[in-house]
C-alpha cells in the first residue's frame, strides 16, 4: 500500500504538469555555450543501462583511485580514475534501485524489491542477501561494521557487516504520501545522520540504532495529504560542525551536529538538496532555480533565475564553480560568488538525475542512460 501511495504523488503531480496550459520559462531560453568556462572531457565510459526510473539512487562512488557503479540490472563495474579503463565488472544476480557503498572490504547495493547485497570487495563474491521492509532509494551507507539501510516506508536499518543480519531498525509513522526518492544518510564518528520522509533529521547511534536527537526541517501545513508532503531532500551536508538540509515544501535549515539545534531556517522547497563551501549553502530549488546562501546566517547572497524550469539534481561545488544537471542532458556551470552563468554544456541525451561526486578536482557524473564522465574545469 504504502508503495502505491508514494508512485501516486509522482501520476498526481505529472498529471497536474500535463492538464496545465505550458508556459514560457526562463530556462526555455537557455542556450549551450563556454563562453566563460572551458569544459573539458578527461575520458568517458559506459557504465552499463543506468537508472531504472525516477527516484534511484545510482551515483558514482570514488574510493582509493577506483570509481564505483552499478546499472539497473545489477551490474557491478570498477573504473581506473586516471584513464577511465574498466577495471572489472561483475553481475549481482538482481536488478537493484541503490548503491553502490564501498569500503575497504565491501561493496553494498540495494533493490526496489527491498534486498541488500553485500559483496567481497577483493574476490568479487556475493557474501550475503539481507531484506528490509520495503523498496531502498537512498544510497546504503558503510559505517565501521554497520550497513545503515533507508526503506521508502521511512524504516532505518543498521544490518553487520559481516553477515548482513539486523543489527537494529529505527521505526517512526510517515506521512501517506511522500515523494519518490529518499534522502541519502550520512556518518559522522559513532552517530548516524538520516532525513526522514516525515521532514525531520534524525540523529542515531550506530551500534544500537538508539534516538539521539531529531529536528524538523520544515512543518507540514495545508489541509491535504499532497500539501503536508516534507520529505526531507536527497543530499544533505555537513560543513564544519553543521548541517545544511532542505525539504520539499519546507525549508533549508542549518543544524548543529551536536543538539540538533537550527540557527536559521529560510523557506525554500527542494526535491534534490543542497551543497557546501566555507562560505556558503548552494540549493537547487524545485522549480530549477538555484540559490546561494551565506552559511552562518541563512540570508540570500544571490539566486539565478535563467534556470527556472529545469529539473536540476542537487548542485556540486568545485573550487569557485558550482554545477548542476538536468533531465535534457546538460550540465550548468556558475560563478560561486555572484552566480553568473558561466556554461551550459550537454553530454548525454538521456538526462541526470542525481548529483555525481568530486575527485582531484575534477566531477565524476553518471547519466541516466548509464554514460560515465570525469570533465575537468577551467577559467579561459
Amino acid at each position: 500500500m504504502r508503495r502505491g501511495l508514494t508512485l501516486l504523488v509522482m501520476v498526481l503531480l505529472l498529471a497536474g504538469c500535463s492538464s496545465a496550459p505550458k508556459r514560457e520559462l526562463p530556462a526555455d531560453e537557455l542556450q549551450d555555450t563556454r563562453d566563460g568556462l572551458q569544459v573539458e572531457t578527461v575520458w568517458r565510459a559506459s557504465a552499463g543501462s543506468g537508472a531504472h526510473a525516477p527516484g534511484d539512487a545510482l551515483g558514482p562512488v570514488v574510493v582509493d583511485g577506483e570509481v564505483f557503479v552499478v546499472d539497473r540490472r545489477g551490474r557491478l563495474s570498477v573504473f581506473d580514475l586516471e584513464t577511465g579503463n574498466r577495471l572489472w565488472r561483475m553481475g549481482i544476480g538482481s536488478p537493484v534501485s541503490a548503491g553502490p557503498a564501498v569500503s575497504d572490504e565491501l561493496i553494498v547495493v540495494a533493490s526496489r524489491e527491498g534486498k541488500v547485497i553485500g559483496v567481497d570487495r577483493r574476490n568479487r563474491e556475493v557474501l550475503w542477501i539481507s531484506g528490509v521492509t520495503s523498496e531502498v532509494l537512498a544510497m546504503p551507507l558503510i559505517s565501521s561494521d554497520t550497513v545503515i539501510v533507508q526503506a521508502a516506508d521511512g524504516r532505518v536499518f543498521g544490518l553487520r557487516t559481516d553477515t548482513g543480519s539486523r543489527r537494529w531498525i529505527y521505526d517512526r509513522s510517515m506521512p501517506p504520501l511522500t515523494l519518490r526518492g529518499g534522502a541519502d544518510p550520512r556518518a559522522v564518528g559513532s552517530r548516524i545522520l538520516a532525513g526522514l520522509p516525515n521532514g525531520r533529521i534524525v540523529a542515531l547511534g550506530r551500534s544500537d540504532g538508539r534516538l539521539l536527537w531529531e529536528a524538523q526541517v520544515g512543518e507540514p501545513r495545508g489541509g491535504s495529504d499532497l500539501e503536508r508532503m516534507r520529505d526531507v531532500a536527497r543530499r544533505f551536508v555537513i560543513e564544519r560542525g553543521e548541517i545544511y538540509a532542505a525539504a520539499y515544501q519546507g525549508e533549508v535549515v542549518a543544524l548543529g551536529l551536536q543538539e540538533g539545534r537550527s540557527s536559521w531556517r529560510r523557506e525554500l522547497s527542494s526535491t534534490q538538496g543542497v551543497a557546501a563551501d566555507g562560505e556558503r549553502v548552494y540549493v537547487a530549488e524545485s522549480n530549477g532555480r538555484l540559490w546561494a546562501l551565506d552559511r552562518r546566517t541563512g540570508a540570500a547572497i544571490w539566486r539565478q533565475d535563467q534556470t527556472e524550469g529545469l529539473q536540476a539534481t542537487a548542485p556540486m561545488v568545485l573550487g569557485d564553480v558550482v554545477v548542476f544537471g538536468d533531465e535534457r542532458g546538460r550540465l550548468t556551470w556558475l560563478d560561486a560568488q555572484d552566480g553568473e552563468l558561466l556554461a551550459r554544456t550537454r553530454h548525454h541525451r538521456a538526462g541526470f538525475s542525481r548529483h555525481g561526486a568530486v575527485a582531484n578536482g575534477d566531477l565524476i557524473v553518471l547519466s541516466d542512460g548509464g554514460r560515465l564522465l570525469r570533465l575537468s574545469v577551467s577559467r579561459p
